[in-house]
C-alpha cells in the first residue's frame, strides 16, 4: 500500500479540478515544456487531462499513451539530456549538460506527475535516484548496479586487498574519468596514488563523484521539481525499492497470468492454431525476451505494483499482413497485432525480432 497523501483523493471526479495539455505528437517535448513552463505550479497537482491536436477527443488512454511516449522521448540518447552505461542498459544526470537545466526541473514535473496520476513509466535509472529522493546515501551496491565493471573493480580493491601495497600492485591514483571527464577525487593533491591506507577513501570519492558531485544541480533541478508535484513528507515514507516499485513497477513476473488475462479479436480465439503456436513460441523466449516483449506491448518492462493482472493483452490480427511482416503492438492500448505464420519457428524469429529492435508503436 502507498501512503495516503501521494495521490489524488478521487482521480475519477468529475469535478475535481483538472490540468489539460494540448498537444502535437511531431512536436511532444516542445509543447509539454512550453506549457508546463507556463503553468501555475499548483496546477501540477490536479488530475492531467491530454488532448493530442490529430485527434481532439479526450480520453484516459491519451493520459497513458502520453506517459509513455514523451519518456521514451526524453531518455533517448537523441534529448541529449543523460549519460549512458556502457551497456546503454541504464541512464543517469550528466556532469556536463547539454541542455539548459529547465529541462531537468520539467523532466522532474513529469516524473511526479506520472506517479500523481498512477502512471508507471519506464525510467532507467539505478536505485541510487529512489535513494537520493527518501533521502539515502548511494553506495557501492549502486555504482555496481549501473556500472558493473568499475563497481565490480571497486568492490575487488575495497574487499579482497588487505593490507598488500595497493600502489605497488595496481598502479592506480585518484586522477578517474567520468562521464568523458577527467576529473581529480582529491583536488589537494593531483595523482595521488591509491593505498592500502587510503583506498576506502577512493571507493568512497568515487561513488560520491558519480552520484552526487557530478550531477549536483541539474539533479536538485529535477528533485525541485518533483516534489513540485508530490509531498515530500509523504515520499520521504518510502523505501528507495518501494518508491521504486510505484513509479516504474517491480521485478515480479507471472507469464501465466498475462495469458489468462488476455482476450482476442477478430478471427483470433484462444484455440487458433496461430495462438496456440504464440504460447509456444512465447515460452521458448528467455527472461529477459519476455521482459522485452513487456516492454514491446506496454511501454514498460516491469510489472504493474498491483501484479500482471492489471495487464489485459489484446491480440488481433495485423491487417493486410504476410508471413514477411513483423508483430507490431499499439502499447496505449496493450494490443499485439499478429501476423499469421505458417510454422512456430517463423513466429518466433519474428518475435524475437520485433521485441529486439522495439518495432511498436510509433517506431517509424
Amino acid at each position: 500500500m502507498c501512503p495516503s497523501g501521494t495521490f489524488p483523493d478521487n482521480p475519477e471526479s468529475p469535478l475535481a479540478p483538472v490540468f489539460q495539455l494540448t498537444l502535437r505528437r511531431p512536436s511532444l517535448i516542445e509543447d509539454t515544456f512550453r506549457q508546463l513552463g507556463a503553468a501555475d505550479h499548483d496546477y501540477f497537482q490536479r488530475e492531467l487531462v491530454v488532448q493530442f491536436v490529430e485527434d481532439m477527443k479526450l480520453s484516459l488512454v491519451n493520459k497513458r499513451d502520453f506517459f509513455l511516449h514523451v519518456f521514451e522521448e526524453l531518455l533517448a540518447p537523441e534529448s541529449e539530456m543523460f549519460m549512458y552505461n556502457d551497456t546503454k542498459t541504464l541512464v543517469w544526470f550528466p556532469a556536463k549538460p547539454r541542455v539548459e537545466e529547465k529541462s531537468y526541473f520539467l523532466f522532474g514535473v513529469l516524473c511526479g506527475m506520472a506517479l500523481y496520476n498512477h502512471n508507471i513509466v519506464h525510467l532507467p535509472f539505478p536505485l541510487a535516484l529512489f535513494k537520493k529522493m527518501v533521502g539515502v546515501k548511494p553506495s557501492l551496491e549502486d555504482m555496481r548496479e549501473f556500472d558493473p565493471v568499475v563497481g565490480g573493480s571497486l568492490r575487488y580493491l575495497l574487499e579482497d586487498y588487505t593490507d598488500d601495497d595497493v600502489e605497488e600492485n595496481l598502479d592506480m591514483t585518484f586522477t578517474v574519468i567520468w562521464d568523458d571527464q577527467k576529473v581529480e577525487l582529491d583536488p589537494k593533491e593531483t595523482g595521488k596514488p591509491v593505498t592500502s591506507f587510503n583506498k576506502k577513501q577512493f571507493v568512497d570519492a568515487y561513488v560520491n563523484l558519480a552520484f552526487n558531485q557530478s550531477a549536483e544541480k541539474v539533479f536538485e533541478e529535477f528533485r525541485r521539481g518533483f516534489f513540485k508535484v508530490c509531498d515530500r513528507n509523504v515520499v520521504e515514507l518510502f523505501q528507495p525499492e518501494e518508491l521504486r516499485g510505484v513509479m516504474v513497477g517491480k521485478e515480479d513476473y507471472d507469464w501465466d497470468t498475462l495469458k489468462q488475462n488476455t482476450v482476442y479479436d477478430g478471427e483470433y480465439h484462444a484455440r487458433h492454431p496461430n495462438i496456440i503456436t504464440f504460447w509456444e513460441a512465447f515460452e521458448e523466449l528467455t527472461d529477459d525476451q519476455k521482459k522485452s516483449f513487456l516492454l514491446f506491448l506496454t511501454g514498460c518492462d516491469r510489472a504493474p505494483i498491483l501484479g500482471m493482472d492489471k495487464i489485459q493483452m489484446k491480440v488481433a490480427v495485423l491487417q493486410n499482413s504476410t508471413e514477411l511482416h513483423f508483430p507490431e503492438s499499439l502499447t496505449c492500448h496493450f494490443l499485439l497485432l499478429l501476423p499469421i505464420y505458417p510454422s512456430k519457428e517463423m513466429l518466433l524469429a519474428r518475435l524475437k525480432e520485433a521485441v529486439a529492435h522495439n518495432r511498436g508503436f510509433w517506431k517509424e
